[in-house]
């Protein structure tokens, strides 16, 4: 897991991906979370990148809409998805 948590706002995850320097490529985590959806984050250079939309986690309903949302990026490899079930089941 990362050692780093920082917020992006959603509208910069284009230039964010554009701009990882080489040879960071950025691996997509989607955080599942029982009753709120799934979360977008990045995983890269020792860094959790969590996307928001103004200031509160954006909360997607399916795969299928994170991977539209990462659709275009550059930097991202997206063969490398993880999904984290870990905050899906209280404890």
């Amino acid at each position: 897991m990362a050692s780093q948590i920082i917020a992006l706002e959603r509208r910069e995850l284009y230039a964010y991906c554009e701009n990882l320097p080489a040879p960071i490529i950025a691996r997509p985590v989607v955080i599942a979370s029982l009753g709120r959806g799934m979360a977008l984050a990045l995983d890269c250079d020792g860094q959790r990148v969590t996307l928001t939309d103004n200031g509160q986690p954006c909360n997607f309903s399916s795969i299928d809409a994170i991977l539209y949302e990462l659709d275009g990026t550059s930097n991202v490899d997206l063969s490398r998805l993880e999904v984290d079930l870990s905050a899906y089941w209280p404890h």
